[in-house]
């Protein structure tokens, strides 16, 4: 066994307390002597010949207890003028004793001298694995474990019991940290300081104010602007707002609340946010190494350590993240919701928190929030400026080609994005590289594959055989002043819908949310509703035109329902539908199924065909590049848009492009592969 000189005076400060102390029992002083003398060569704490002679038969027979009492009431004075010689003649353990005491000066703990040896013994334990085994020792003989404190520390019982209560300041502060363990000392030990303040003990500060910036860390900074949340700018102005009136106004209980899915640019928000509004934003509430789930409650306790930090710092706010993850440890293990409410109404400094699943946040805390803001993954105008901005700053090269592709193909968070373009980077790939690690992700986090690229990514009205004229549609909708208005687009697959639908959110100036069936339909009863209602929230806060692919599968016909929700999602879908102030499509390949109560709901039905003979000539120039269309050509009467892009395709795969006959062939096949082929090829007329 290897100690220190400084170990070795702690333990023996420690002794002498203890066997000072007037109610120690001789049973006690016997075993704790015992563990002395056991390392008594180790320390180089030897005991008096006469009480070492006494242990010589500890284990054997006969150990006479009478001839201990006597041999130890005879030397006592004597061991302990030893111990407290080679106490004071040791020094004590720097910077730790200091550091310790400026914090509890500056703390303004009361009875700061007991405090001072309390949270000393308690450091100790993590540093000197001797004292650590000392205190389990006192606990074991001389005990219960507040006694030992006592003994150790050499102060009265009420006052050690002040002192470690939950309610006294030492915890309160976030100085001290108390857990369920049977042991006192050691790993695991009952009582201990906090990561945060134990790795800060060890160093040698100037002064206070330099052990503080080290304790509560550098300002947190954003590589993001303001710039970069311009589709929550009003939320976001809001909160610098409410930021800068508390530095012209100082209030207690300042709180917002940042909440959404995980990498949805919480945390970026709230740094930047904070530096518009020209405070320091310093993290809080952090786990330390091996924190588990058992002894998060350290992480409610750090801010008001925090908090004590930054007494008298103007201009600092406080962000804590996941706030979730302590409602949970609250309820989990019952803990006091009320320690946590308290809080939220007199921090002095501004926090913000974080959230990802506000489901265990208890709806008294969410009403002590000055502000609330929701984060979603961003439209995709946002993206491209993201991206482009993540290029920049990683060194990825996007064209705006790239940046338009990516935006419209990547429904992604910024993290998730970001993410993405690193692993471009690292790859040394491209557009290519970066969607497809986005997407990755994307169906690692989320369960869902990659959105299908549209056959038609673009509206061609030459390509659209509709029951109006859609390019006159589009000017109306466009000039007219009103944007509440539904449209129901339906036709074969491939006729163009979904194009349309595109055209005319660019042409209105609005960003396209797009909701398939399987975005939609929930597998529990009331999910479909709620997934419905949200779509229309997404779409209002984004100012998006919003479209519904699959509307058969959401507006199934109510007189053939069968159980009671498929009826209660037809009447919240026209609910939504009628009170949405921008516009809404629903396409569908199965008119025959929708609601018919639901058609006077549309403002506009538009009914697609198959392509006719003019059409036809177009879609051979279009896909194909022909200038002479073969014999033929223009005789199929159950083709789409979509089928010549599934036939050039085929062919490119072949190497059939320049071959009109095998084009033919092609296009022959998809025809009579179709449901109503009988009679599909023919004069369309």
């Amino acid at each position: 066994m290897s100690v220190t000189d400084v170990e070795r005076g702690l333990i023996a400060r420690y002794m002498v307390r203890v066997l000072s102390g007037p109610d120690l029992p001789i049973r006690g002083a016997r075993h704790l002597l015992f563990w002395l003398q056991e390392r008594a060569e180790g320390l180089q704490l030897p005991l008096p010949e006469a009480l070492a002679q006494q242990f010589g038969t500890y284990y054997g027979a006969p150990f006479k207890a009478a001839e201990f009492e006597a041999a130890y009431l005879d030397v006592k004075k004597l061991l302990i003028d030893s111990l407290d010689k080679a106490a004071r003649t040791t020094q004590r353990p720097e910077p730790l004793a200091s550091n310790l005491e400026s914090l509890v000066l500056a703390f303004n703990i009361p009875n700061p001298d007991a405090a001072l040896k309390v949270l000393g013994l308690i450091a100790a334990f993590h540093r000197f694995d001797q004292v650590g085994f000392l205190a389990n020792a006192v606990v074991d003989s001389a005990g219960p474990m507040m006694r030992a404190v006592a003994r150790l520390v050499g102060e009265p019982i009420r006052v050690v019991e002040d002192m470690l209560s939950p309610s006294s300041e030492l915890v309160a502060t976030g100085l001290l940290q108390v857990r369920e363990s049977d042991y006192l000392g050691g790993h695991g030990g009952r009582y201990y300081v906090p990561w945060r303040i134990n790795g800060s003990l060890d160093r040698t500060y100037r002064d206070f104010s330099e052990m503080r910036n080290a304790l509560i860390g550098d300002p947190l900074r954003s590589p993001m602007t303001g710039a970069d949340y311009e589709h929550i700018a009003e939320d976001r102005d809001l909160m610098v707002g409410v930021l800068r009136g508390f530095i012209a106004q100082p209030e207690p209980g300042v709180n917002i609340l940042l909440y959404g899915p995980p990498g949805s640019g919480k945390t970026e928000l709230a740094k930047v946010v904070a530096a518009e509004a020209g405070l320091s934003l310093f993290a809080t509430g952090e786990e330390g190494p091996g924190d588990t789930e058992a002894n998060r409650t350290g992480r409610l306790a750090d801010i008001v350590f925090s908090e004590r930090l930054l007494t008298g710092e103007a201009r600092t706010a406080l962000l804590f993240d996941e706030m979730e993850d302590v409602a949970v440890q609250l309820i989990s293990r019952g803990g006091s919701k009320v320690y946590l409410n308290r809080l939220l109404e007199t921090n002095p400094v501004p926090i913000v928190w974080t959230s990802n699943d506000l489901g265990y946040v208890d709806p008294a805390v969410l009403r002590r929030m000055t502000l609330a803001v929701e984060l979603k993954r961003p439209p995709a105008s946002q993206r491209k400026r993201i991206l482009a901005e993540l290029a920049r700053r990683h060194g990825v090269v996007l064209t705006e080609h790239d940046l338009e592709g990516l935006s419209r193909k990547i429904d992604a968070t910024p993290a998730i994005l970001e993410n993405a373009v690193i692993a471009a980077k690292l790859s040394g790939g491209g557009a290519a590289a970066l969607e497809r690690a986005a997407l990755g992700i994307v169906r690692a986090v989320s369960g869902l594959g990659q959105r299908r690229e549209a056959a038609i990514p673009e509206f061609d009205p030459l390509l659209a055989c509709a029951d109006q004229d859609l390019v006159a549609l589009a000017d109306r909708l466009v000039t007219g002043n009103a944007r509440a208005f539904s449209l129901c687009l339906s036709g074969p697959p491939g006729t163009g819908k979904s194009a349309f639908a595109r055209h005319l959110a660019r042409r209105l100036g609005l960003e396209i949310i797009q909701k398939r069936a399987s975005d939609i339909l929930g597998m529990y009863v009331g999910q479909s509703e709620k997934n419905i209602a949200a779509s229309f929230e997404e779409a209002r806060e984004a100012n998006a035109f919003l479209v519904f692919d699959e509307a058969d599968s959401l507006l199934l016909d109510r007189r053939d329902a069968a159980r009671s929700w498929e009826i209660s999602q037809v009447n919240e879908m026209l609910t939504w539908m009628e009170d949405h102030p921008l516009p809404v499509a629903f396409t569908t390949n199965l008119m025959e199924r929708i609601d018919t109560a639901t058609l006077r709901r549309f403002t506009f039905h538009v009914r697609y065909d198959y392509l006719d003979r003019k059409a036809l000539e177009r879609a051979w120039r279009v896909f194909f590049l022909a200038d002479q269309i073969p014999t033929g050509g223009l005789d199929f009467a159950n083709l789409t848009p979509g089928d010549f892009a599934k036939a050039r395709k085929q062919a490119e795969m072949l190497g059939a492009l320049g071959d009109p006959q095998r084009l033919m062939d092609l296009l022959h096949h998809i025809s009579r592969g179709k449901p109503d082929a009988r009679g599909a090829f023919g004069f369309t007329g």
